[in-house]
């Protein structure tokens, strides 16, 4: 059995497939899920059971981060998206205006764009803060 990375590695793996040009989709995708999940898994401890990114989303507001917050949250979203498909998740990103992200309808490709935009360096920039507050 191998040990599961500590946050601060967590995001370094995330942060080194960002950093790859040559990065296949599927594979950044994989890394979004696998880090939004690995996130929530430990720090968990820092809310009392529920849901782990609401209660996130919820301090960060509270004290004084509200962009962040929900920077976030809308990453945490993205991933729901990319590992569930449409739905709910789906439905609140497409609320925000302007779009965070580029969402994609067109047939067999995958509803978050994870291509565009510095995505995953997006998402380890803001995981990356978030921690640090929380810690």
């Amino acid at each position: 059995m191998t040990d599961t990375p500590d946050v601060a590695q967590l995001l370094a793996n995330a942060q080194a497939l960002a950093d790859n040009p040559n990065a296949e989709v599927a594979e950044v995708e994989a890394m979004v899920v696998e880090t939004i999940s690995a996130f929530e898994a430990r720090l968990q401890h820092n809310f009392a059971r529920g849901p782990f990114f609401v209660k996130l989303r919820n301090k960060l507001a509270a004290e004084g981060h509200s962009e962040l917050a929900q920077t976030v949250y809308t990453y945490y979203l993205a991933a729901n998206v990319l590992k569930h498909g449409g739905g709910k998740s789906l439905r609140e990103l497409e609320k925000i205006e302007p779009a965070p992200f580029t969402l994609q309808d067109e047939e067999s490709k995958a509803l978050i764009d994870v291509t565009a935009d510095g995505f995953l360096g997006g998402l380890v920039r803001a995981l990356n803060d978030a921690a640090r507050l929380l810690t």
